[in-house]
């Protein structure tokens, strides 16, 4: 949740997409249902809140891969915290990192039962909530209705200090039909509009280039979203070339959905034939958020870079659309903290 003022997130309106996943993701034939909800509110994700059994050592490692800034909050106190209908005061280790205008918050719960606990029983360490920032109560409770109309209701909520006022959260039940991530909504006055903040971070880690997931049935998970309120998918299917899984030759295939309602793409991944880092994920942890993807300028450079750190590549392969060509790989992150990182190349177009 957005208790921390450590990054001033962006509420701006970016009508760029990714250059390099503009390719991949083909139009469907089929017309795609456009956005209903008010994008002002969900064009940019604040905050990606991530929950894990054993907070320092995941820190420690995102650190040696480059995040910088990181501020260690110890064991925080929340008092005034509503699980399924009940009060459940909770005290959670807590640490905050930037992304580019996007906080990374550490959740590693220590007392009392929340979705946190919730959340490590049934699916490990990893991405648990995508946070987006509401202008005023008004407004988060006007979509917290909106919600609830749709059949998803609050299944954990609280308040907190801030220096401007009271802060607020809410997790909605997205997660069950939504591909395993529930979204926050969450009102912080210590936090205003403004740019995307500058990074701190080493190279490549200063700017998210897309969210991704793993589920079992794209389309179904798709409709799930569509019926929400933020558009339908262009799902496509996806044979990559030059592919290497663990170090051997690959053949995984995939159907992949994409959402371009926010600044940032989404991608949701199906899985089809393996094996793959898709489908370890899928034996592992079930479905939801699988990785964070950052642009390089130098794919061979980029990787020598986290060899050097001790950081294998896990699965990558290649793509040439239409002229359109470029390399993705995958550090083999999952194991701290269940989160994967991957790195994308795109062929600079010849004018």
């Amino acid at each position: 949740m957005t208790r921390s003022g450590v990054s001033r997130a962006s509420l701006g309106i970016a009508a760029s997409l990714v250059a390099g996943f503009a390719v991949l993701a083909l139009p469907a034939p089929e017309q795609v249902a456009k956005p209903t909800v008010d994008l002002s509110i969900y064009r940019h994700v604040v905050q990606v809140g991530w929950v894990v059994r054993d907070l320092d050592s995941v820190v420690d490692y995102w650190e040696n891969l480059g995040l910088k800034n990181v501020q260690r909050a110890g064991v925080v106190d929340l008092p005034t915290i509503i699980y399924h209908g009940h009060k459940t005061p909770l005290k959670m280790k807590m640490a905050f990192g930037d992304i580019g205008g996007v906080q990374i918050e550490w959740i590693q719960p220590v007392e009392g039962e929340s979705v946190y606990n919730e959340f490590l029983k049934k699916h490990g360490d990893g991405v648990h909530h995508l946070a987006y920032l509401m202008p005023s109560p008004g407004v988060m409770n006007e979509q917290i209705q909106s919600f609830k109309t749709r059949g998803v209701d609050v299944v954990q909520w609280g308040t907190w200090k801030a220096k401007n006022g009271e802060g607020r959260f809410a997790y909605l039940d997205t997660a069950p039909e939504g591909g395993g991530i529930t979204i926050e909504l969450t009102y912080n006055p210590d936090w205003g509009p403004g740019g995307e903040a500058p990074s701190a971070n080493e190279y490549p880690l200063t700017k998210l280039v897309q969210y991704a997931l793993v589920v079992p049935d794209v389309r179904k998970v798709g409709a799930f979203w569509e019926r929400m309120g933020f558009g339908g998918l262009d799902v496509v299917h996806m044979v990559t070339l030059d592919r290497v899984y663990r170090g051997e030759p690959g053949k995984f295939e995939m159907d992949l959905g994409w959402g371009r309602a926010g600044d940032v793409p989404f991608e949701w991944i199906q899985p089809l034939v393996g094996p793959s880092l898709y489908d370890e994920y899928r034996q592992t942890r079930g479905e939801g958020f699988h990785h964070l993807a950052f642009n390089v300028k130098d794919m061979d450079e980029a990787i020598a870079h986290f060899k050097a750190k001790g950081v294998d590549i896990a699965q990558s392969g290649a793509w040439n659309i239409n002229g359109d060509q470029g390399r993705f790989a995958y550090l083999d992150s999952d194991p701290h903290g269940g989160v994967t990182v991957e790195l994308l190349w795109n062929r600079p177009r010849t004018p």
